[in-house]
């Protein structure tokens, strides 16, 4: 297994995987190096850390051939899982269900915004099309469990009226999660213009309220810390 990151922050084991299906110019886990690893070395270093929750993220995991082995090995030492993913492979996520807590997925538009989809994931058209199929897909799976749908509010392609038109898609969703774009440098590249934090935190305010409409709990992450509306 591809691994860009294995280590433990706060209480858990954060798995992040090298490989991604899609394109993204703004993403940083795409150019980061990568390290080989078997199943035996990632359960070994989760058993060392005495954490009980494991989170697999990465670029995409779902690409390893390999991932849904090492979940059964974790839940069988009874770890709490969660899972994130792009949804281009929604029977992965699937395959995952008896073993994962919950998911983690991302919203980057509204499912009809296919110019712009395209433009954020770096894939042609045609592709486009199945994405937005499996992506649909992934998240109906998802929200069979614990889900959270992050969004990465970039200004342009997110705003008070995209996000309105996301809202049929979060509802249901356990909680949403607001990323100011570009305000943490491990997360993302600079991006159509766009060289530090934005949109400001008083607009990352606006989206949430509206988010909070329909559902339980918004978090906003950016230059400003962390802020919850709703359920704590």
């Amino acid at each position: 297994m591809r691994l860009i990151n294995m280590g433990l922050k706060g209480e858990q084991v954060r798995l992040d995987f090298f490989g991604c299906n899609l394109k993204c110019p703004y993403c940083i886990h795409i150019r980061q190096p990568f390290e080989e690893y078997s199943i035996d070395e990632v359960v070994d270093f989760v058993k060392n850390s005495a954490a009980k929750k494991v989170f697999i993220g990465g670029a995409e995991p779902t690409l390893q051939k390999d991932l849904i082995p090492l979940i059964e090995r974790l839940y069988s030492m009874g770890m709490e899982i969660i899972l994130k993913s792009d949804g281009m492979k929604p029977e992965v996520l699937e395959q995952s269900l008896p073993f994962v807590k919950g998911f983690v997925l991302e919203l980057k538009v509204p499912f009809e915004d296919t110019a712009a989809i395209e433009e954020l994931t770096g894939i042609s058209s045609k592709r486009v099309e199945q994405y937005v199929a499996n992506l649909k897909t992934s998240i109906d799976i998802a929200k069979t469990r614990w889900l959270r749908l992050w969004v990465r509010v970039i200004p342009g392609y997110v705003t008070e009226e995209s996000v309105k038109r996301m809202l049929p898609v979060m509802e249901g969703a356990c909680e949403v999660l607001l990323y100011q774009f570009l305000s943490n440098p491990d997360f993302d590249h600079p991006f159509a213009g766009y060289t530090s934090p934005v949109p400001a935190w008083e607009d990352m305010e606006s989206l949430a309220a509206i988010v909070a409409e329909k559902v339980p709990r918004v978090i906003i992450v950016g230059e400003n810390g962390r802020k919850i509306i709703g359920k704590e």
